[in-house]
C-alpha cells in the first residue's frame, strides 16, 4: 500500500481543525495548505503565500500543533513555509480567469469563481433527513421562480452550504447569471460600497438571475443589512427571479424585522436533521472513494456507528482513520479505529447515569433480567436489550468498547461494535427501536430506570 503520508496526515488535522475554527477562517487561513513532510520531530505545513505563512505561525500555530499531535499520537515541532507551484494545491474556490488551472479541473473552471468546485448535486449524498431539501433545491434549478424563496435550515455541518453551491454550479450551467454569498459577505459588500459605490452594489445583488445567501442569521441585529437585502428581496421576487439561503434555525427563530422573516417564510422552507446511521455510511463510502486507503463497508460501519452529529465532523473522523492507519502497519482493525477515534470522544459526562442504571433501564424497558445481560443467552429479546444497552453507554455515557466489553461479561471487541452498529442501523428503519431508545433516556433523566414503563406485548 503507498500513501502519501504527509498529505493525509494534514488531511486529517484538517477535517479536525475545521471544527475548532470558524468557516470564514477555514476558508481563508487553512483550506489552501498542504502537509508537505515530517519526520519524528517535525512537520511542514505548506502556506499558499507569505501572508498567510506568517499569519498561521504567528496566530494558530499552539492550535494546530495540539490538533496534529492528536492525529499522531506524538507531539511535534510545526513550521510553516510557502509553497512552490509544483506544491500547490488545486484552489478550493477557482477563478475562470487563472490561466493555470490544472486540466483535471477545468470542466468546472466555468463556473462562478466564489462556487466551490467540489460541492455540486453530483457530490451530495441524500438520504431520510435532507431528501426534501435536496428535491427542493434541484427544482429551484429547473423551475426557477416556483419555490420562491427557498430557505434551508439546519444545524452547522449537514450540507447547507453544499447544497447552495449545488444550486449555483446548476444554475450557471443552464446559462444563468449567478451570485453567491455569505450574509457576511453580503454585510461586508455593503458597508464598502457605502464610500461611493452603492448603485453597483445594488446592481450587482439586484441583477443576478438566482441569488444565495448563506448563513442568513448574520442579518440578526444588523437593521441597515436586513433592510437592503430586504430591497433586494423585493426587486428580485417581483422580477421573478430565484431566491435561496440558508440559516442554522427556522426563520420563526430568527431575530429579524417583521418584514424579511414574512417573506423568508413565505415560499418553501425545507430542513435538514442529523445524518442517520445508513446515510452517515453513504457519505463516509462517498468521501473514502477519494483516497488511496480503501476501508471496507465493515469499517466504514463502525465509523458511521459512532453518531456523529455533523456531516463536517464524520469527515473529521474518517480523515483521523485513515492518518492513523499507516501508523500501525497498515491494518485497519476495529482496535485501531477505537483508538484512532477514542481522543476524539467528548469528556465523559461525571453526574451520568451509571452502568448499572443503565442496564436497569433497559431491562425494564424490554422485559429481560440484567443478569441475562451479562451471561451466554442469544434469545432474540436479551441480545437486544444487551445490544440496546452496550449503544446507550457508548453514545450516552461515552464508554470505551473496551468497558463495555467487560461490563457484559468480557465480550470482545467486535461484539460490542457489531451491537453497537445494530442498534443505530434500527433506529434508521424500525421504529420500536427508537421507542425503546426514547423511552430508556427519559427514565434515566428522570433518575429513576426502574420505573421506566415496560414496552407493550
Amino acid at each position: 500500500m503507498t500513501m502519501d503520508t504527509p498529505a493525509t496526515t494534514w488531511d486529517a488535522t484538517l477535517g479536525q481543525l475545521q471544527l475548532q475554527v470558524t468557516r470564514a477562517n477555514f476558508d481563508t487561513w487553512l483550506r489552501d495548505t498542504v502537509g508537505l513532510r515530517h519526520d519524528h520531530d517535525g512537520f511542514v505545513v505548506g502556506a499558499p503565500n507569505d501572508f498567510a505563512r506568517e499569519w498561521l505561525s504567528m496566530r494558530l500555530q499552539p492550535m494546530i500543533a495540539r490538533t496534529l499531535a492528536r492525529v499522531l499520537g506524538r507531539k511535534v515541532d510545526v513550521t510553516f513555509e510557502v509553497l512552490r507551484e509544483a506544491e500547490a494545491a488545486p484552489p478550493a474556490l477557482l477563478d475562470p480567469a487563472h490561466e493555470t488551472i490544472p486540466e483535471q479541473y477545468r470542466k468546472r473552471a466555468a463556473a462562478p469563481p466564489v462556487l466551490n468546485p467540489l460541492e455540486t448535486f453530483a457530490t451530495f449524498v441524500v438520504g431520510d433527513e435532507n431528501r426534501m431539501a435536496a428535491a427542493a433545491a434541484q427544482r429551484a434549478v429547473e423551475e426557477p421562480g416556483a419555490l420562491n424563496p427557498l430557505l434551508i435550515f439546519a444545524a452547522s455541518g449537514l450540507g447547507k452550504t453544499h447544497l447552495l453551491n449545488a444550486i449555483g454550479h446548476a444554475a450557471y450551467e443552464r446559462g444563468r447569471s449567478v451570485i453567491y454569498a455569505s450574509a457576511e459577505r453580503f454585510g461586508n459588500d455593503y458597508v464598502r460600497a457605502l464610500s461611493g459605490g452603492i448603485e453597483g452594489f445594488r446592481g450587482r445583488y439586484r441583477g443576478a438571475e438566482l441569488l444565495l445567501i448563506d448563513d442568513v442569521q448574520f442579518f440578526e441585529g444588523k437593521e441597515k443589512f436586513q433592510e437592503e437585502f430586504f430591497h433586494a428581496f423585493n426587486e428580485l421576487q417581483a422580477a421573478g427571479r430565484q431566491i435561496v439561503v440558508s440559516t442554522d434555525r427556522a426563520p420563526s427563530h430568527l431575530r429579524l424585522s417583521d418584514g424579511l422573516r414574512s417573506r423568508l417564510q413565505c415560499g418553501l422552507v425545507a430542513d435538514m436533521e442529523a445524518p442517520g446511521f445508513e446515510t452517515r455510511l453513504a457519505i463516509l463510502r462517498a468521501k473514502a472513494g477519494r483516497h488511496a486507503l480503501r476501508l471496507g463497508d465493515d469499517v466504514l460501519a463502525t465509523i458511521a456507528a459512532r453518531g456523529c452529529p455533523s456531516v463536517r465532523e464524520l469527515e473529521g473522523y474518517l480523515n483521523r482513520v485513515i492518518a492513523y492507519v499507516p501508523l500501525v502497519g497498515g491494518e485497519v482493525t476495529p482496535a485501531a479505529i477505537e483508538r484512532a477515534l477514542s481522543p476524539l470522544a467528548p469528556e465523559r459526562d461525571q453526574q451520568g447515569a451509571s452502568a448499572e442504571a443503565v442496564v436497569e433501564a433497559v431491562c425494564a424497558r424490554i422485559g429481560a433480567q440484567p443478569r441475562d445481560l451479562e451471561g451466554k443467552s442469544r434469545s432474540r429479546n436479551v441480545t437486544y436489550a444487551r445490544h440496546l444497552a452496550m449503544y446507550v453507554l457508548k453514545h450516552d455515557g461515552h464508554r470505551s468498547v473496551a468497558e463495555i466489553g467487560r461490563l457484559f461479561g468480557h465480550r470482545d471487541h467486535s461484539t460490542v461494535l457489531g451491537g453497537i452498529a445494530r442498534i443505530a442501523a434500527e433506529l434508521g428503519t424500525r421504529a420500536e427501536t427508537g421507542a425503546d431508545l426514547a423511552a430508556v433516556r427519559a427514565a434515566l433523566a428522570r433518575g429513576a430506570p426502574a420505573a421506566v414503563a415496560a414496552r407493550a406485548g
